[in-house]
């Protein structure tokens, strides 16, 4: 046992290690990026792979907090590399996040975590004054990019902060851990469905009461909705989708 437990720990320090030089040379990409006139594709390119490269190895060791982040640091490039000129500042507040979590050496404690990535960039951010009540926080888990995406910004509109999942286990653990104001969920997930996960979170005690809601095409009466709970909600997709998510949201108090 205690060969096993220094293999795994000497194998931990690799990745940090490593994790250390690829945020060295997402500094660097960032660099050349602010000092560009043009976008630098290469620079793109090489800060695309090793923020892809620190959320896998990353998640293999249960970092899960610097996965997390990575994932969302890869949304937000996704839905920023179109603006001109970047917003290479916010790029900078992901890669600072990463290095301070790699930098404690350890997966952080839950509220440690919450504040580290409540200063994080949000996708489809709002100004703040346009809403008179607490901006709400709305976790995401959603399959497809392009729709978590749409989804932000329709949420973004209803002055509500998106946050997205890595996946359904994921999204688990941060409804208890992070305490969201909701939860959004594609019906169809792999593994286990969006239905599935809400009868989970409606499970547990710390989280039976927290509102949740399926984005689907489907209507409520469909077979793949089956054993959804009935004061869960129904997003559907298309040109009610707004309609929806607002008759959702509609009583969800912002914590």
């Amino acid at each position: 046992m205690a060969l096993f437990d220094d293999i795994v720990a000497n194998l931990t320090q690799e990745f940090l290690g490593e994790s250390s030089d690829r945020l060295a040379r997402m500094q660097v990409s960032l660099t050349n990026l602010a000092g560009a006139k043009v976008a630098n594709r290469d620079a793109i390119m090489t800060l695309s792979r090793e923020i892809h490269s620190v959320k896998g190895a990353a998640a293999n060791f249960h970092f899960r907090t610097v996965a997390t982040v990575a994932h969302r640091f890869e949304d937000y490039m996704s839905a920023t590399l179109d603006q001109a000129p970047l917003p290479i500042e916010d790029y900078q507040r992901f890669v600072d996040c990463l290095s301070d979590l790699i930098e404690l050496g350890r997966e952080p404690d839950p509220k440690q975590a919450a504040k580290m990535q409540s200063r994080l960039p949000v996708l489809a951010d709002f100004d703040p004054t346009s809403v008179s009540a607490k901006p709400g926080r709305a976790l995401v888990v959603i399959r497809a990019r392009t729709m978590g995406h749409m989804l932000s910004r329709e949420l973004a509109n209803c002055g509500f902060r998106a946050q997205t999942a890595l996946d359904v286990y994921d999204a688990l653990r941060l409804s208890v851990t992070d305490r969201p104001d909701i939860v959004l969920t594609s019906a169809v997930m792999d593994g286990i469905s969006g239905v599935d996960l809400i009868n989970a979170i409606r499970s547990i005690k710390a989280t039976a009461d927290l509102p949740c809601a399926v984005v689907t095409s489907f209507d409520r009466d469909h077979p793949e909705l089956a054993g959804l709970p009935k004061n869960a909600g129904v997003v559907r997709l298309g040109k009610t989708l707004s309609d929806d998510l607002g008759t959702v949201l509609t009583g969800v108090a912002p914590r």
